[in-house]
């Protein structure tokens, strides 16, 4: 799916990844065992030729959409945001996010993003239903989803197993379009 332009909110850009994006902060962030403790991306190993088949593949997907998450103050890229897998049958979609940039961990920045998407998802792809998951533990990313409108609308107990052998939960979101 490819988004022509960009989504703005108050504090960001959100627009479509090119390649040279592999090689900049996105590559020093999947390296990050802090940033990726709450992702399943912390299991595989990540290179600038990795991330470039990831971000050529997501560009080519007819069913999902990568945003990187550019400041607008000074442009730079600080996060990602994606829509994917969209299921057209049902209406349906997955977001995921990633703040990489720790020094804006805080800002609201999430919540910005996933509300942009979120309107994006419903307002100009008639998206019936958007949801997300994310570990327990993971609170930042709980609220953020709140704040833009979500619901907590599960728990799976014990779902994750991390690293130390202790197990995280399962957090289900939803939103639905209150227009359909």
């Amino acid at each position: 799916m490819i988004l022509t332009g960009a989504l703005e909110t108050p504090q960001l850009w959100l627009r479509s990844l090119d390649d040279q994006a592999a090689t900049g902060p996105y590559l020093t962030w999947m390296q990050d065992p802090d940033i990726l403790r709450f992702l399943e991306a912390r299991f595989s190993q990540h290179t600038p030729d990795s991330l470039t088949g990831f971000i050529k593949s997501m560009n080519q997907n007819p069913d999902a959409l990568l945003l990187g998450m550019f400041l607008k103050d000074d442009g730079r890229h600080v996060g990602n945001i994606k829509l994917g897998p969209v299921s057209r049958e049902h209406l349906r979609g997955d977001i995921g996010l990633l703040i990489g940039d720790k020094s804006v961990w805080g800002r609201g920045l999430a919540t910005e993003a996933i509300t942009a998407l979120t309107r994006y998802g419903f307002d100009s792809l008639n998206l019936n239903r958007l949801y997300a998951g994310c570990y327990g533990g993971n609170e930042g990313s709980v609220r953020a989803f709140v704040k833009a409108g979500w619901q907590v609308e599960g728990r799976l107990p014990r779902y994750w197993r991390l690293e130390d052998g202790h197990w995280a939960d399962h957090i289900l979101l939803g939103c639905l379009n209150p227009t359909t």
